[in-house]
């Protein structure tokens, strides 16, 4: 089956099971209303500094020096491990390589996170009070390692009482077949959630999360923490906000409705 005509079938799929939760018969979740699908890193908090520091020392002991901010956007900001290090690491690479790197760098930043901690975009203690108040459920969709997720997740848990309620579930970009700029991973999180794409509202900060995002037919909110706003709505952003504090129930509704 052509790779347009898989795409096609999955997103029917996930259309009808959406249509289920709307006529109600699953019964977990509102039958209206919108959900929302959040990248974590950069969107949640801001956790590049760690992630630069991370592959420093990894890259460092396999003798690569000059890793910086510049060089992180350029090789390793938005995409999953595999193709990362099949990239950077030098000599030959295979996939037991390609393993062991990811382990290691998920581990050296898991240190970093629980050391140095990371800043949480603003407003989003509000964001999530509010989505509990209004019963909008979330889940976590990320390109990152699952260890690096869940402890991201765990640290804006404990800064955030109310996403513990309100984000319902993760999302592996690599534990899927196709990680993002596919859309795959943003068709699980709407399966998982048990409503139909079109009434999910992406957040994302990178190029990649933004047409994995559009592809699967969600409407995409970027957040100008890593890129221009007016680069944010040439990718495909449906409007770009500066941090949480401009999100409310109004607004997303406005987003879907």
């Amino acid at each position: 089956m052509a790779a347009a005509a898989q795409r096609s079938l999955a997103r029917f799929l996930y259309y009808l099971l959406g249509l289920c939760a709307a006529e109600g018969r699953m019964g977990l979740f509102p039958s209206k209303g919108p959900v929302c699908l959040l990248d974590i890193d950069g969107t949640l908090a801001i956790t590049d500094p760690l992630y630069v520091k991370a592959f420093q020392d990894l890259m460092s002991a396999e003798g690569v020096e000059g890793v910086d901010e510049a060089w992180f956007a350029q090789h390793v900001a938005g995409r999953v491990d595999a193709a990362v290090f099949r990239d950077v690491l030098p000599g030959t690479v295979d996939e037991a390589r390609i393993a062991a790197a990811s382990k290691t760098k998920d581990r050296l930043f898991c240190a970093r996170l629980a050391k140095d901690g990371a800043a949480l975009v603003p407003g989003l203690a509000a964001f999530f009070a509010m989505c509990r108040a209004e019963n909008i459920a979330c889940c976590a969709v990320s390109n990152a390692q699952r260890g690096g997720c869940e402890a991201v997740l765990g640290y804006v848990k404990k800064h955030c009482p109310d996403a513990s309620t309100v984000i319902r579930d993760l999302v592996v970009g690599a534990e899927c077949a196709r990680a993002k700029p596919h859309p795959e991973p943003y068709l699980v999180g709407a399966a998982r959630l048990h409503v139909a794409p079109a009434r999910c509202i992406v957040f994302e900060d990178s190029r990649t999360g933004i047409r994995a995002g559009v592809a699967a037919g969600c409407v995409v909110v970027g957040l100008t923490t890593s890129m221009r706003a007016a680069d944010m709505l040439e990718a495909g952003c449906a409007v770009t906000i500066d941090d949480w504090t401009e999100v409310t129930a109004a607004f997303l509704e406005g987003l879907v409705g």
